[in-house]
C-alpha cells in the first residue's frame, strides 16, 4: 500500500509525557514515512490522543524529541506547521456556516499569498475530491457525522500538508460511513502524505500499513495489521483488549522489545531517520 519513494520521514523517540505526577506517555518510539496510513490503538486511558499530539507538535511531550523532515519538530515548529494538518474527536468548524464559507474562510486565512483565482480552484478540487460538492452550500449543521468530519479534513488539507492526524474521525458514525472515512485516509495517505490515526475501529485494520498499539503509555506492539493477531496469539482483534489487561504494561513494552518486529519496523527506521 506504500508509495514506492518515501520522500519524508516522521520519528519519535523516548516520548514521555507526565501530567502533575501522572505519567501519560512512558518512553513511547515511533516511526513512520510517506505513504503509509498508521492506526493508533489501546484501550481508553492508554495514551492515544496524547501521542497524536507529542507528534504533531500542537502539544509537545515533556520528554524525547521528535524529528520531521529530518528537523527537530519542536524547535522549528513555526517553520514546519504549514506541512502538518490535525483534526480533533471534536468538530471545530462554524456549524451556522455553509460549507463553502467555511472553508473559503480558512482559505482566506491560511493561504493568503494564493490569489482569490487560486484559492477558488484549490476549494474545488477539495470539495470535489471529498465528495462534498453537491452538499456546499448546506449550512454544516445541516450535513451528517460523516459530513462533518469532511468539511474539518478539507480545512486542514488547503494546505496541501505532508503529515497529517486526525483523532478518532470515526467516532459517532455508522460501520458504513467509518469504512468509507477509513478509505479516504487510505488515498490520502496513498497521495504521498503520512497519515496517523487513533481509532478503535477493528473491522478497517486491513487498510493500515502498521498498527501501533498501547497500554497506559507504553509501547506494546508496532507491525504489519496481517501480523497483530499472531503476535497476540489471539483469533479476533476484540480479545486483544482483554488480552492486555492480563499483564503489566512494562511486560508488553519488554516483550516487544525482544520481538524482530521491534528492530525491523522501529528501531532501523529510527536509525534511518537521525
Amino acid at each position: 500500500m506504500e508509495t514506492a519513494n518515501p520522500t519524508h520521514q516522521l520519528t519519535g523517540r523516548k516520548l514521555a509525557v507526565k501530567l502533575g505526577g501522572t505519567t501519560i506517555l512512558n518512553g513511547i518510539d515511533f516511526a513512520a514515512r510517506s505513504g503509509q496510513l498508521i492506526g493508533v490503538l489501546g484501550p481508553s486511558g492508554s495514551g492515544k490522543s496524547t501521542l497524536l499530539m507529542a507528534l504533531s507538535g500542537f502539544r509537545p511531550a515533556t520528554g524525547g524529541v521528535v524529528l520531521f523532515k529530518r528537523k527537530d519538530l519542536y524547535k522549528e515548529f513555526e517553520a514546519l506547521k504549514t506541512h502538518i494538518g490535525f483534526v480533533p474527536q471534536d468538530d471545530i468548524v462554524p456549524t451556522q456556516l455553509r460549507v463553502e464559507r467555511v472553508v473559503k474562510y480558512a482559505a482566506e486565512l491560511r493561504l493568503p499569498d494564493l490569489s482569490k483565482e487560486e484559492r477558488e480552484q484549490r476549494i474545488d478540487s477539495l470539495l470535489g475530491m471529498l465528495d462534498l460538492q453537491e452538499r456546499r452550500r448546506l449550512r454544516v449543521n445541516k450535513l451528517s457525522g460523516g459530513q462533518r468530519k469532511r468539511v474539518s479534513i478539507a480545512v486542514e488539507l488547503l494546505a496541501k500538508p505532508e503529515l497529517f492526524f486526525a483523532d478518532e474521525p470515526t467516532s459517532g458514525l455508522d460501520p458504513a460511513l467509518e469504512m468509507e472515512l477509513m478509505k479516504l485516509l487510505r488515498r490520502m495517505a496513498t497521495q504521498g502524505r503520512i497519515v496517523i490515526v487513533t481509532t478503535h475501529i477493528m473491522s478497517s485494520l486491513s487498510l493500515l500499513d502498521l498498527i501501533c498499539v498501547l497500554h497506559k503509555g507504553r509501547l506494546a506492539y508496532f507491525g504489519p495489521p496481517d501480523q497483530i493477531k499472531p503476535y497476540f496469539k489471539v483469533s479476533d482483534f476484540s480479545e486483544i483488549y482483554h488480552l492486555l489487561g492480563t499483564r503489566e504494561p512494562n511486560e508488553w513494552e519488554s516483550h516487544f522489545k525482544r520481538h524482530p518486529f521491534h528492530q525491523k519496523y522501529l528501531a532501523s527506521q529510527l536509525q534511518g531517520g537521525s
